[in-house]
This record gives C-alpha cells, structure tokens and sequence, in this order.
C-alpha cells in the first residue's frame, strides 16, 4: 500500500475526480456528437448516450481531464475521465482489499476531496470490478450531501479515474449511480480494447 500512498500524492487530482467549474453544458447546436476521444493515448467514451465535451480539456501536472454530457443536450449526471501521467499506474495494486482500508484514513480522504477541500468525505462502498476499483462516496458540506461514484482504472501504465456525480441540485440513486459509473468503465475498457 506504501507505493499507492506515494502515488496519491502525486495524483491529488486526479483520484478527486474533480470537474472544473463551467466544463458541464451539454452540446451547443450544431455541434458534432463524438462518440470519443483520445487523450495521451488513451481512448476514452462515455456510456450509450454521452458525449465527451472536448471543449472541456484541460492539464494539471500531468494529467488530462474531459467532461461527457449527454448527447442529445438533456440534462443528466456530470461524467468526467481524468488520464494520469505516464508511469501512474506503475505499482498500483486496483483492489478493494488494497484501497479500502486507505480510503479511511486522513491521507485517503484527503486525496478523494481533492486540493483546497475541507468538505468531509465517507466512503460507503469499494468493490472490485474488471480491471480497477470502484468507490461510491458521499460528500458533507454546509448541511448538504452529495452523493458520487468514482472507478480508478489502468489503461497501460495511466491511472484514469471515472467518476459520475448528480448535477448541482439534483439527486442520483445509489442503483442508477452505480450502474453509469460501471457502463462508463466498460465504455472505456471497450475503447481500448480490453
């Protein structure tokens, strides 16, 4: 576990699955629905009916980020992918019994609530899935909660983190939650041939 702590630091933003500000419309008129798009290598696609915004792209040490909206312009989730340097996924165990416990601890939280954040953070789910690991969260702050779901994945040696979250306002049941986190991930891994 010591290698993946080591790997979280380097990583903040990306395992905090973080959407930036402004990144969430859904597709202008007129605009062409891409099914997906590559980011360092790495193909990346939304669920049956999301589209990723390219507009949204953007770089933080290393890392890539894109936002998906759904295709047809209709409100929906907020889906992000964020593509890690290369090399960040070099010895990183993607299991719940690797992960779970470190999700508990100040470090783990601290890295799932990203850079700048003091909101609380509970992790009420992880579980293994094909190829990485997913968690479903629920976040506190100023009397409201949020729920979200994040996969952490390896595509070669990237780290690409997942993560689906309701839009401002609005709710996602854990069951719906869960199954757009887990076609998300499958999108991906059929993308990229895995």
């Amino acid at each position: 576990m010591s290698i993946w702590i080591s790997k979280v630091c380097i990583c903040a933003f990306l395992v905090s699955g973080c959407v930036a500000p402004g990144t969430t419309k859904a597709l202008q008129s007129g605009q062409v629905a891409r099914k997906d798009v590559a980011i360092s290598g790495i193909k990346l696609a939304g669920p049956v009916g999301f589209c990723p915004l390219t507009r949204t792209r953007q770089k933080f040490d290393g890392a890539e980020f894109v936002a998906f909206a759904p295709c047809d312009g209709s409100e929906g989730p907020i889906l992000a992918a964020t593509v890690g340097p290369n090399g960040s996924a070099k010895g990183v165990v993607l299991t719940k019994a690797s992960l779970a416990p470190f999700f508990k601890t100040l470090d783990g939280k601290a890295a799932l609530r990203g850079a700048g954040n003091n909101d609380d953070i509970i992790v009420h789910d992880v579980r293994d899935i094909r190829g990485g690991v997913t968690l479903g969260l629920t976040r506190s702050a100023e009397d409201k909660e949020n729920e979200s779901w994040r996969t952490l994945m390896a595509v070669g040696e990237r780290l690409i983190t997942l993560s689906v979250r309701p839009r401002q306002d609005k709710t996602i049941s854990n069951s719906e939650g869960r199954r757009q986190i887990d076609r998300f991930a499958a999108a991906v891994r059929r993308a990229n041939g895995l």
